[in-house]
């Protein structure tokens, strides 16, 4: 489930609960989030993060999760929900590079 290419399974996403709503606190003002045009925030029982983006790269939704060894797994998809690519064992000091990286800069 949640592979490549596949639509991705919302209630299915995420291995654990995390505060989403704090995370969605901390990074939605951030000047790089902004840049991607990011809007449609919303989450699930605290198991996922979900924005729409629309930046130089990628259009599309982002989905972070928290994973069991507290690190987070980020799903980009188009906004029917096919997963373009996935991100694992990203570290919150780097989360929103990993994100820029794919929505605007490709490095």
């Amino acid at each position: 489930m949640n592979q490549l290419t596949e639509k991705i399974n919302k209630l299915e996403v995420g291995q654990r609960e995390f505060d989403v709503q704090d995370l969605f606190k901390n990074i939605r003002m951030l000047n790089t989030v902004l840049c991607w045009g990011s809007n449609n925030w919303s989450f699930h029982k605290d198991k996922w993060l979900k924005f729409t983006v629309q930046g130089y790269l990628f259009n599309g939704h982002v989905y972070i999760t928290l994973g069991w060894d507290d690190t987070f797994t980020i799903y980009f998809t188009t906004s029917h929900g096919t997963i373009k690519e996935v991100k694992e064992g990203i570290y919150v000091d780097v989360l929103i590079e990993t994100i820029d990286r794919v929505v605007e800069t490709k490095l």
